[in-house]
């Protein structure tokens, strides 16, 4: 309903509605200013939620055997790279790169007269003959018939200092790779034969013996080890042992998420006298029990073991953790069952029930803690929304009184008026 604007009365009857209306919404305005609130509330419950589930996920990783099966594998010679995988077991052997695998290379010279071929063409490879079907009797037609086959062997016209050629190479290498063509006018001759890779162990005859490898890959001489050969060599050392790099690495892992997590809670919890502003967190409860478990994880040390800081993991006065790698790396060495028992059933174990009793996607104290902050916003927002329609019917109540009032008024304009009329058309008296 329009408002009008006093056409009898004069008042601004809009800014009037409209001041009204401000101190009808005031309670619907409370409640948006709630919604602030928890939204800011829960916002900061998800960053805490995230920083607990890496120091879960990072204690996870050190719970884990596969973490502590972990095996590096190094050679003592560039013309060898390893790999391994965690299922290896620490070992070393030496053998000699014999030579490594090889492609089929093939070359004949195209006559400077006459036909290219003898009428007929074909490839074998692998023990089977492949008719090759011709465009032209030409070099180039040569070229493209067995290429158009796609059989692993490419062929190309060379042009050189004694005339054209024709090279047909393997697209892979390996003694299986090791082909013939046949129906050609001029011989071939083979540059280069294929052959796998080998490499020998000891002394044949001796309890030596050789193994042999399409692609220069060898597997199977150390469990779990992946050696590829890159150059002839006549003596190659490979060794595995235990990544202590890696372990070192997972260790960092863990104390780098917990002093992330005892940061978040600082800033989350934090006051500032200056501008007298509260952090979202401050005076929670909850957050500050985080920052409590997250310290004392590590100042209560491990059963049976005792203090951290024997494996570098150390505790400061303003609640930091910092992390000795050289030391972890010491400390395991000297023992590894010892420290690998400290670690996954003691240290690691612990933060990772901290993270579960956080992070849960069902039970979590601060899982749920979200979850009460989205069941206390849909009730808001469903309040605020009650009070749109609420308010919108409010407004229409008063624009409809202020109308009623201005047409009052106008109707008792008009009949003063007309009294006033009337009044003034009677008769006057003479003296």
């Amino acid at each position: 309903m329009a408002s009008v604007d006093g056409l009898v009365t004069g008042m601004d009857t809009t800014s009037i509605i409209s001041q009204l209306m401000q101190l009808e919404a005031q309670p619907q305005t409370r409640l948006k200013t709630k919604v602030s609130e928890h939204q800011r509330v829960q916002t900061a419950y998800q960053q805490l939620n995230a920083r607990m589930l890496a120091v879960r996920t990072a204690a996870e990783s050190l719970t884990s055997t596969t973490t502590w099966q972990a095996v590096k594998a190094t050679s003592d010679s560039s013309a060898v790279t390893v790999s391994a995988s965690t299922a290896t077991t620490t070992g070393s052997a030496t053998f000699e790169v014999v030579r490594l695998a090889a492609g089929h290379v093939v070359t004949s010279a195209v006559p400077t007269s006459g036909s290219m071929t003898t009428g007929s063409l074909s490839l074998t490879i692998g023990g089977t003959t492949t008719p090759l079907t011709l465009t032209a009797d030409t070099a180039q037609g040569v070229a493209d018939a067995v290429n158009k086959a796609k059989l692993g062997v490419q062929a190309t016209v060379l042009t050189t200092t004694d005339g054209q050629l024709l090279q047909f190479s393997s697209t892979t290498i390996g003694a299986a790779q090791e082909f013939t063509i046949d129906g050609l006018s001029e011989d071939t001759a083979v540059l280069t034969q294929a052959a796998d890779a080998k490499i020998t162990i000891g002394t044949a005859g001796a309890g030596g013996y050789s193994m042999t490898s399409k692609d220069n890959t060898f597997t199977g001489l150390l469990p779990g080890v992946t050696i590829r050969a890159n150059a002839v060599a006549a003596k190659v050392t490979v060794s595995t042992a235990p990544d202590t790099d890696a372990l070192a690495s997972a260790m960092s892992s863990l104390v780098t998420a917990i002093n992330s997590g005892i940061g978040q809670v600082n800033a989350l919890t934090a006051y500032d006298p200056t501008s007298k502003t509260a952090a979202a967190l401050n005076g929670d409860a909850l957050a500050r029990d985080m920052r409590n478990q997250l310290q004392s994880g590590i100042s209560n040390g491990v059963d049976d073991y005792g203090s951290l800081s024997s494996l570098g993991v150390k505790l400061d006065r303003s609640g930091s953790l910092s992390f000795d790698k050289a030391k972890f790396i010491a400390a395991y060495q000297a023992d590894p069952a010892k420290v690998q028992t400290a670690v996954r059933t003691g240290y690691a174990e612990t933060f990772r029930k901290m993270g579960v009793d956080a992070t849960d996607s069902t039970k979590g104290r601060i899982t749920l803690a979200v979850q009460n902050q989205d069941t206390a916003l849909r009730r808001l927002n469903s309040d605020i929304t009650n009070w749109d329609t609420r308010l919108a019917a409010r407004r229409v109540a008063i624009q409809r009184q202020y109308t009623n009032l201005e047409t009052a008024l106008g109707r008792l304009k008009d009949q003063s008026s007309w009294l006033a009329g009337q009044l003034a058309s009677l008769p006057t008296s003479s003296s």
